[in-house]
């Protein structure tokens, strides 16, 4: 468990770090803000492309040697990147470096089923599994705007090829032996199911951007409809596809993968991150500080929270208590107005974020709960990909609960501040829907585990 949690916590530090990285690289290589820009996007896509391949892999040629060919891509990518002279090197070093970090995650997340399949420290590696991105995501920030005003943007990445190098050595003395090799069967279906992903969220990211029927938003969505085609017929053409469709068949994982859709969508930090920088006129570094508490909490939520009231009350009436946290603690943003104290907004962020992580980790534990045997990467995959889902539809849905807001940000002349009340209204209004949201989530992630107890209590014999 402290191996994988490891491994995890450093291949999230190019995520974690690539806002900050962003500008001073820009400035070192004299790149636009449209590039800058599109080098945020880059990991992303790398990640979603992979995250099928990976899951294929993992079950069948062994999780401990994908991390190792995954963690030689990482490093591989962080020196590109590193020595990046233009935008093509820095394309293919994130890439490289995005898509490998998520091959990690989901290898790693299947292996820890394999190891701790059941019994009483499931719980507490799984919570411990949850802590790792608040902790990546608090530490890795605040280490990279320190090194980038002190030194030379290239030393981020470099800081990312000698993290990235303790990645082999721990999984090779701590993660066992490799399992033997299985055929691993055809992989187009599982890269065109990776493509198509892709394809479908950024297929929102543009029509968000640059709306519904502009060209480049009906080009990519033609281009996702075409692959999600080709992934039809080649799933019918081939007797065993390598890319299962069995989780989502499945009535109680299908409904799990669901609620982490509605549960990413609803914990995020980016609207808060807004009204500190606007509704308060905050710098980007008073902000990154005044979220401090906000990440601390999310810690505290993916183990001190999560972890109790699945002991005490079993993973599915911790999830519902929860998501019902979460609900309220989203709701407190309704009492914010214009003259309200930035900690009023600080308090309601850590309470959200900390009943947003203890139920995501909850519902990682019953999502991979119900992976069957052999599978554990497959379904590993889905999880990641339905949270890939839910930060698209974060930006798309609540995205226009606070539109009067980003409006009033984009077309005020420069230096001129958004209208108070229009950003308040734009909380209030995310704040309500979020609730409504979690309130859903938690009803239906309440019902998924009842089916799986009436499933459990029918099949046991007697």
């Amino acid at each position: 468990m402290v191996g994988v949690c490891a491994i995890v916590g450093i291949s999230l530090i190019v995520n974690a770090s690539l806002n900050f990285l962003l500008t001073p690289m820009l400035d070192g290589l004299g790149l636009s803000e449209e590039q800058g820009s599109m080098a945020l996007t880059l990991p992303s896509i790398g990640s979603l492309i992979v995250v099928f391949i990976a899951g294929r892999l993992g079950d069948r040629i062994g999780h401990r040697r994908i991390i190792l060919v995954a963690s030689a891509a990482f490093i591989a990518g962080s020196i590109i990147v590193a020595a990046a002279q233009g935008m093509l090197m820095v394309t293919i070093g994130l890439i490289l470096a995005g898509a490998s970090a998520t091959a990690i995650l989901i290898v790693s997340l299947g292996l820890l089923q394999v190891s701790i399949p059941s019994g009483p420290s499931r719980v507490s590696a799984f919570t411990t599994f949850g802590m790792v991105f608040p902790i990546a995501y608090l530490i890795v920030p605040v280490v990279t705007g320190w090194t980038v005003n002190v030194a030379s943007w290239r030393f981020v990445p470099a800081s990312w090829v000698l993290l990235g190098l303790l990645m082999p050595v721990i999984a090779l003395r701590l993660l066992g032996t490799n399992p033997p090799l299985r055929p691993v069967g055809e992989m187009w279906t599982p890269v065109l199911g990776g493509l198509l992903l892709a394809g479908f969220v950024q297929t929102l990211h543009a029509g968000h951007n640059f709306g519904w029927l502009a060209p480049r938003t009906l080009a990519m969505g033609s281009l996702t409809i075409a692959i999600a085609a080709a992934t039809f017929i080649l799933l019918k053409r081939f007797d065993a596809p390598s890319l299962t469709l069995r989780p989502v068949r499945d009535r109680v994982l299908a409904v799990l993968l669901a609620c982490v859709v509605l549960i990413v969508m609803v914990n995020t930090l980016v609207y808060v991150t807004l009204a500190l920088e606007y509704l308060y006129s905050d710098s980007v570094l008073s902000t990154a500080i005044q979220l401090v508490p906000a990440q601390a909490a999310a810690i505290v939520g993916a183990k001190a929270v999560a972890a109790p009231l699945m002991r005490r009350y079993g993973a599915g009436r911790a999830g519902a208590i929860a998501m019902l946290g979460l609900a309220l603690s989203l709701a407190t943003l309704m009492l914010m107005g214009p003259t309200s104290p930035s900690l009023q907004l600080v308090i309601s962020a850590s309470l959200f974020s900390m009943f947003g992580f203890a139920s995501i980790t909850t519902l990682s534990t019953a999502v991979m709960a119900q992976a069957p045997a052999g599978e554990e990467g497959v379904v590993s995959a889905f999880r990641a990909a339905a949270s890939s889902v839910g930060s698209a539809l974060t930006v798309v849905l609540l995205g226009g609960m606070i539109g009067l807001a980003v409006d009033a940000v984009d077309y005020e002349p420069l230096g001129d501040l958004p209208d108070p009340a229009a950003m308040v209204d734009g909380l209030k209004a995310s704040g309500l829907v979020g609730a409504v949201v979690a309130i859903i989530a938690a009803i239906a992630f309440a019902r998924a585990m009842r089916w799986r107890t009436l499933a459990s209590a029918t099949s046991s014999p007697g």
